[in-house]
């Protein structure tokens, strides 16, 4: 018979995931004196962002492509002295500084797979199976991020040499010597365009495939990092038609438009596909060392037919084509997924639309940094949870906006796999800080006399 769940952790909240996701959430629950603990598979902290873990998806050139003032949690800065874009190892550095300064490691099971959660029954709450034990939880944060399973392309034949996916590339000497080799990448995403810019520097030739055009811009604009000059035109209210007028304006005079690169124009706005952020791919196409091409048709032997009938014979393909959404140890529908990708449907890709004890923290991909909007996602389940215990207008509150028709997204994106989780982060950001402001007063007007201040994160 199977092991009877362990009831003492029936007030405890399970965090699944210790990367930057799964860290907020933990140090959130924690701040608004929720009791928690955090599962991880790996045998330390930093998920994505730990080089050379199972779970990382970064190579040893990583570095973000969103500044470090976009990207920071909300109360804990990266240092001055840093520079705008860090790499992958300040980027640990930083999550590491995080634990140690909110006390997180006490609560942090290492080491530990989840293989199953389930409701909890008539009781509520939810059963967590890890490592052939289980445990009743009064609540669930899922924060294990989706860069887990490889997207591959659809391309029929079979490819005689090295195919490899951008999960396992990790340098241009693992998992495979690039020099000297005919090399083709397929993706035009972040991870595409620097991997091709970096395998260029070493092989022989390089060829970067792309199903459509995308709009590249700088890392920097008159010496300052790209995002920041956006986000001041959004705080001043600036309306998307201007944005878009001196967004392509400062792209033209840093690095030049497409055109200008003897490159096709893209077939669709600037900010309607997720932003690439590069400032040495045109150069690199200029002098000759990457080789732009057209979508690959199919794998012929050692050779690749492209969609205009070129050919070409490669030694190795990297496929930059993405992941998948995978939550292998819940039922999707659960979450409320409703088609074959399985992709939950919650609100804000956040919250269930009637539990108040299950959230997804990080299941977005923001057209900018993502840990401080994941801090804002935790300190509202956070706040979810604290009303759910004794503050029912807060949580009544909460529950009509999660009921509401979802609101028209401020942008439209392009019609692809690679946006499924796309948000326009500043319109976001303002929904879940009003979201934390209304449920904020609405706990303090019914809090007791002798309880003053919001909740605490």
């Amino acid at each position: 018979m199977p092991e009877a769940p362990d009831s003492t952790a029936a007030t405890t909240w399970c965090v699944i995931g210790a990367g930057p996701s799964g860290l907020a959430a933990l140090k959130n629950l924690l701040a608004a004196g929720i009791p928690a603990e955090c599962l991880d598979r790996e045998d330390d902290i930093g998920g994505n962002w730990r080089f050379g873990s199972t779970t990382s998806r970064v190579f040893a050139s990583t570095r973000l492509i969103s500044s470090k003032s976009l990207t920071q949690f909300l109360d804990h800065p990266m240092p001055r002295d840093w520079p705008a874009y860090p790499d992958h190892r300040q980027c640990l550095d930083y999550l590491r500084s995080y634990v140690r300064r909110f006390d997180l490691a006490p609560r942090i099971r290492l080491r530990t797979t989840v293989e199953r959660i389930e409701p909890g029954g008539p009781g509520g709450g939810w059963i967590v199976h890890a490592d052939g034990t289980s445990r009743r939880h009064a609540g669930v944060v899922i924060a294990n991020g989706h860069n887990h399973v490889p997207r591959w392309p659809d391309v029929p034949g079979t490819f005689g040499g090295s195919l490899i996916h951008a999960a396992d590339y990790k340098s241009p000497t693992h998992p495979l010597p690039i020099a000297g080799r005919r090399v083709l990448v397929i993706g035009g995403g972040n991870s595409g365009c620097d991997i091709a810019v970096e395998v260029s520097r070493h092989a022989a030739r390089t060829v970067h495939s792309t199903r459509r055009h995308y709009h590249v811009v700088p890392r920097e604009v008159l010496g300052r990092p790209v995002d920041l000059r956006g986000e001041r035109l959004l705080r001043m209210g600036a309306p998307l038609w201007l944005r878009r007028l001196v967004g392509l304006r400062a792209i033209d005079r840093t690095i030049g438009r497409p055109r200008r690169h003897g490159l096709p124009e893209p077939d669709h706005l600037l900010w309607e596909s997720h932003p690439v952020v590069n400032s040495e791919l045109y150069e690199r196409i200029d002098s000759g060392a990457i080789h732009p091409a057209a979508d690959v048709a199919a794998f012929s032997a050692g050779e690749v037919v492209f969609r205009d009938g070129r050919r070409e014979a490669f030694d190795i393909v990297i496929c930059a084509t993405g992941y998948r959404v995978a939550l292998p140890f819940i039922d999707t529908r659960l979450l409320g997924a409703d088609t074959p990708d399985g992709l939950p449907r919650l609100f804000l890709n956040l919250l269930h639309r009637s539990r108040d004890d299950i959230a997804v923290v990080g299941l977005i991909q923001p057209d900018s940094g993502q840990w401080g909007i994941t801090d804002l996602q935790a300190r509202l389940v956070a706040r979810m949870a604290v009303a759910g215990r004794a503050h029912p207008r807060a949580a009544a509150w909460l529950y009509a906006r999660r009921q509401a028709p979802p609101s028209t997204p401020s942008l439209r994106y392009v019609d692809s796999p690679r946006h499924a989780l796309e948000v326009e982060h500043y319109s976001y950001r303002r929904r879940l800080e009003r979201l934390v402001a209304g449920m904020d007063r609405r706990m303090r007007a019914g809090a007791p006399r002798t309880v003053t201040g919001p909740v605490a994160g």
